[in-house]
């Protein structure tokens, strides 16, 4: 007998956890491990009504705040999020991947929350799949494992340790299979190219022509930084300032915003076109040091050298 998938489940006992997640993502915690299931199914169906592209593209018809590396950092989402929302008009949110796994090092607020990349996946997922017109979530390279293997990854440790072994395995992968669906890069209205850490391989700038069968895309666009900061990990490759002046102008872009890489977070390369983020405790210390965010102007603002705000999540409240 064929085992049911999450497809296959009855009506959800929980009718509208997408919008519950959006409000409170804690009110999964004291929830049994069946809520996280309708949870996902509930994801699951908001995807198939509106499947998510492989490059997003964001009006700019109100800033954007773009937060990188956050690696179970809730309280730093949890502090973008409120930022963002609470503008007048509310700003979009673009997040560049890499969620799960490693885990901040500060301790979850309140205390007994458990499992960071659990909660952070949750509470993006739930954004994502029912407003994806106000928060945008990429894939990292974490996001991108099953295809691209990363050495080392603790989310299912995190789940388990969250929920006990019961249906943790068929939670990590319900929670990958949506992660797998995210967008890998995004491009705003005026100009900025967003992904988590680089450019497409040459000759693939024509989005016209991506593919999610596209390995080398998804390699080039979630593994890739530029050569700097590069590190031979077997996977991705470095890219010059010229590949990437040549990558933006085939994207109709003039500037870029990354994450994946920390040395230079918070600091520009390439003439002031590119800018790493990191927004987790993880990498408070590295590059210009600080939980990062930083914000897209609306238009007419068109993409300009080191002209972004860069906002510290810290010294949010």
């Amino acid at each position: 007998m064929r085992a049911r998938s999450r497809t296959d489940r009855p009506r959800p006992r929980y009718p509208d956890l997408l919008r519950e997640v959006m409000d409170d993502p804690r009110s999964l915690e004291s929830r049994p491990a069946s809520a996280l299931l309708d949870f996902l199914a509930q994801a699951d169906r908001a995807f198939r009504r509106r499947p998510p592209p492989l490059l997003a593209r964001i009006p700019s018809d109100r800033p954007i705040q773009v937060v990188g590396d956050l690696h179970g950092d809730y309280v730093a989402l949890l502090r973008a999020l409120r930022y963002a929302r609470n503008q007048v008009p509310p700003h979009r949110l673009v997040a560049l991947g890499d969620y799960i796994d490693r885990n901040t090092r500060r301790q979850p607020d309140p205390p007994t929350l458990p499992g960071g990349s659990l909660w952070v996946s949750a509470c993006l997922l739930a954004w994502t799949s029912a407003l994806p017109g106000e928060v945008v979530a990429l894939q990292g390279n974490h996001e991108s494992a099953r295809r691209l293997p990363v050495p080392g990854p603790s989310f299912l440790r995190e789940i388990r340790r969250a929920l006990g072994r019961g249906d943790s395995l068929e939670i990590y992968r319900g929670f990958m299979d949506l992660l797998e669906r995210l967008p890998w890069a995004a491009r705003t209205r005026n100009g900025v190219f967003l992904a988590h850490g680089g450019i497409p391989p040459p000759g693939r700038t024509a989005v016209t022509g991506w593919r999610r069968q596209d390995l080398r895309l998804l390699e080039g666009l979630v593994w890739s930084d530029p050569e700097v900061d590069y590190q031979d990990r077997g996977v991705g490759f470095p890219y010059t300032r010229k590949e990437f002046d040549a990558a933006l102008k085939g994207l109709g872009c003039g500037f870029m915003i990354k994450g994946h890489a920390p040395d230079h977070s918070g600091r520009y390369l390439f003439g002031d076109r590119l800018l790493t983020l990191h927004t987790s405790d993880l990498f408070e210390t590295f590059g210009q040091g600080g939980v990062l965010m930083a914000e897209i102007p609306a238009d007419p603002w068109k993409a300009r050298a080191g002209s972004l705000v860069v906002r510290d999540l810290r010294d949010l409240r």
